[in-house]
């Protein structure tokens, strides 16, 4: 059975104290130690009870103070343990030397399949670790390391082993500093690796350059299924690149673009690639300086796609015109579950034509039409004719 102490002020004492009943219980399965205040001591006591333990599958020590010596201590109880599947160590002082104690661990254990780093600051040297670790590893397959200083160094380092690995479905690097240069290097990975499914490079450096190069590496790669690119400064010429990519992809799921500016022309390519793509299920343009001509043509391309389950578009601008062009295809369209146009200025005259449109599709799930300035009067008209013309879906007014 699993057993949450999150939040419960647990020092290094009651760490010893878990710790001596984990060496004699058998049914425990899952250990949730977040915030708490756990330090080195508390986690040795715990890694030596794992070196013996047979039954816990799941630790999480996020938000304590385990430090390096914590770190090391459990790459000793990893070299031997192979019981647990899951290990949560983010926010914990982590530098290079814990990341690299772990990573050699990591050579040898068989049973770890999550490894979550994040909020620490293992820096281009854990990387270079853990990057060796996973050209010998076959069991790791998910791996966070949101948040750790990794620049283009560690990164290349990261996917010079991805052309080797075979296991990794999952990565996360967000919040690096990820530049143009380092995406030569994933771009190189995406070519050649077969096995990853879920890439996050949310808020770094990307840049257009960055993202082409990406871009065409997708547009290759027959794995992927979810790429995160949020908050990359990526503009109109890269969603042109990513637009080509879709429409030689049949792989990836979900599209996450949102705070890029790449405005009408960017969403424009990407609507255009949504007529001939058949796999995309989700995809997220939030503020992305998108108007009404953007509007028009992913209203366009939601006439003819017949996959394609979430669109988000908060916090554009699309206005009375661009919600005129997707209540057209709203007629139309029967795949879309989900539609965000949140804070779009689309005034009473926009939430109107989106909500009369609904009376003929039958397959919209959930509607946000928050910050619309329709007032509290035209927010209750709205949401009752949505539930007259179309009962089994939600809105948020």
């Amino acid at each position: 059975w699993p057993r949450s102490l999150a939040e419960n002020q647990i020092s290094n004492k009651g760490a010893k104290a878990l710790a001596r009943s984990l060496l004699v219980n058998r049914s425990l399965t899952a250990l949730d130690l977040r915030s708490n205040t756990i330090g080195p001591q508390g986690a040795k006591a715990l890694a030596e009870a794992l070196k013996i333990n047979r039954t816990l599958t799941s630790l999480s020590l996020q938000s304590n103070m385990i430090k390096d010596d914590g770190a090391r201590s459990m790459a000793e109880a990893l070299a031997s343990n192979q019981t647990l599947s899951l290990l949560h160590l983010q926010k914990n002082s982590i530098g290079p030397t814990g990341a690299q104690r772990v990573a050699e661990a990591l050579r040898q254990n068989r049973s770890l399949k999550e490894l979550t780093f994040s909020s620490n600051s293992i820096g281009d040297g854990g990387a270079k670790a853990l990057a060796e670790a996973l050209r010998v590893n076959q069991g790791l397959e998910s791996l966070d390391l949101q948040s750790n200083s990794i620049s283009d160094a560690g990164v290349a380092m990261l996917m010079e082993a991805l052309g080797v690995n075979q296991t990794l479905l999952s990565l996360n690097l967000r919040e690096n500093s990820i530049s143009p240069e380092g995406a030569q290097a994933l771009a190189h990975a995406l070519c050649i690796n077969s096995t990853l499914k879920h890439l996050d490079l949310t808020a770094n450096l990307l840049h257009d350059q960055g993202a082409q190069a990406i871009a065409v590496a997708v547009g290759k790669n027959h794995t992927l299924k979810s790429l995160h690119l949020q908050w990359n400064f990526i503009q109109a010429s890269a969603a042109r690149a990513l637009g080509q990519a879709l429409l030689l992809n049949s792989s990836l799921t979900s599209l996450d673009l949102q705070e890029n500016a790449i405005g009408d022309e960017g969403a424009s390519a990407v609507a255009s690639a949504l007529k001939a793509n058949t796999a995309l299920t989700s995809l997220y343009l939030q503020v992305a300086s998108i108007g009404a001509p953007g509007a028009q043509a992913l209203g366009e391309a939601l006439a003819v796609n017949r996959t394609l389950e979430i669109l988000d578009l908060r916090g554009n601008a699309i206005g009375v015109a661009g919600a005129k062009a997707l209540a057209s295809s709203l007629k139309i369209n029967s795949s879309l579950r989900r539609l965000n146009l949140q804070e779009n200025s689309l005034g009473m005259d926009g939430a109107i034509c989106i909500a009369s449109a609904l009376s003929g599709n039958h397959g919209l799930q959930h509607i946000n039409l928050q910050g619309n300035q329709v007032g509290d009067s035209g927010a209750r008209m709205i949401s009752e004719a949505i539930k007259t013309k179309a009962p089994s879906c939600t809105v948020k007014m």
